[in-house]
């Protein structure tokens, strides 16, 4: 097994994931309290607060027409050090992506009433925003988004929205079946091009993490009994072809790119994660044997995508903080523990070196001469949905990778879900 885990040579030390790392800082305990922390901190709020996207929600970015306008202003709004949101007139945004997320999250604790309570009270609201009309099914993000590939406005469904919007839905089983098979039929009629899943109705192009959220989530619902025969069948067979897809994308060194195309070649480490994840949830689901490029991609992330404990942003990088690819690190480290890929230790390292940013878990921090961007890290979708999901995935494996069953489930498991 080409594992950076398990080597034993002098130079293991200073591999991340070595199992020369000193012991854990912390134990499940202290990660369940950690979690609590971090939940009680979002739901008195509502699940509500800025967005690294929602730069176009104000009155400014709604009369924006141009690409160039609507990216520098919403690029403007997520990197400033200085909140623009209250002279934009942009509002605190409460999402289904971060519901979902945390919907999740909570399902692994449920053995817990009190977390089974909140599992069930996330899942029902997420579940009450899935697309009615001609999107029937999926759900959507509630600012329009222009990267420098795509432009989606809010009405468009997406399919990374949808994944963690109807796994959050499937842990807590809170959709019912009709809407399961609406789910299933709209998944392969909007977000599938016979090739592979797409990001959103309206484009062909492969972006990698996409494709295997599509394919994790199609293979979910072609096991789930709520759908039989001929949608199953169709919904297995897709999702096989797209991991095939993304299988064929992975470079020699291990790495996947964004996506396909000459602008999509850079590597990143939330993208990276949400790979691993999802590659590793089709490939169980399916019955595929994805184990050896699986270890090649976590290698890869091991020695690429970490400076020590401290994750970088993009691949070979310096550290740049950012909260989704902090907590995405911290979740990938508890999977890659939890499959004997890395040592509970480092995982627990990384958590220690990325916490105290995160709002109520940490003082508040300075950059050089600037105040960390709290706005940033506010973000219940980008911060602390993701943190918490990687906070009871964390307590899970540090307990020998015991996986509470999410209450009156419509699928197999609960989903192990990806920021």
């Amino acid at each position: 097994m080409p594992s950076v885990t398990t080597s034993a040579d002098s130079d293991s030390a200073s591999v991340p994931g070595s199992t020369r790392t000193s012991l854990p800082p912390y134990d499940s305990t202290d990660v369940a309290a950690l979690a609590e922390r971090l939940f009680t901190w979002a739901d008195t709020r509502g699940w509500a607060g800025p967005d690294p996207y929602d730069g176009l929600t104000g009155p400014l970015g709604r009369a924006a027409a141009h690409r160039v306008l609507r990216q520098v202003l919403l690029q403007s709004v997520k990197r400033s050090p200085l909140d623009l949101r209250p002279v934009l007139g942009i509002r605190a945004l409460r999402t289904a992506t971060a519901t979902g997320t945390a919907a999740s999250a909570c399902a692994r604790l449920s053995a817990s009433p009190v977390w089974r309570e909140r599992a069930l009270r996330l899942g029902r609201r997420t579940a009450a925003e899935q697309l009615a009309g001609r999107y029937a099914g999926l759900w959507r993000y509630e600012f329009d988004v222009q990267t420098r590939w795509a432009y989606y406005p809010s009405r468009i469904p997406n399919l990374v929205a949808t994944t963690f919007c109807a796994d959050g839905c499937l842990d807590t089983g809170t959709l019912g079946d009709q809407a399961v098979r609406s789910l299933g039929h709209a998944l392969l009629e909007h977000l599938h091009n016979g090739e592979f899943f797409t990001y959103t109705p309206t484009s062909d192009v492969l972006v990698h993490n996409a494709n295997l959220m599509g394919a994790a989530l199609a293979a979910r619902l072609s096991c789930a009994g709520t759908l039989r025969g001929d949608l199953a069948n169709r919904l297995a067979t897709a999702a096989r072809d797209a991991v095939e897809v993304s299988l064929a994308g992975q470079c020699p060194d291990g790495s996947w790119p964004y996506g396909r195309g000459p602008n999509l070649g850079w590597v990143d480490g939330f993208h990276t994660g949400y790979v691993l994840l999802r590659l590793d949830q089709a490939g169980t689901r399916l019955g595929m044997d994805v184990r050896a490029p699986l270890e090649k991609g976590a290698e890869h992330y091991l020695r690429n995508l970490f400076d020590g404990p401290l994750p970088r942003y993009f691949a070979g990088g310096r550290p740049r903080r950012d909260p989704n690819n902090d907590a995405t690190a911290v979740r990938v480290m508890a999977w890659a523990a939890d499959r004997g890929l890395a040592t509970p230790g480092f995982a627990c390292a990384v958590l220690a070196a990325v916490v105290g940013r995160y709002p109520g878990l940490g003082p508040a921090r300075r950059t050089g001469r600037l105040r960390v961007n709290r706005a940033l890290w506010e973000s219940p979708r980008w911060g602390a949905a993701p943190l918490l999901d990687a906070l009871t995935a964390l307590h899970a494996a540090l307990r020998g990778g015991q996986h509470p069953s999410a209450p009156a489930a419509q699928s197999d498991q609960p989903t192990a879900a990806a920021s």
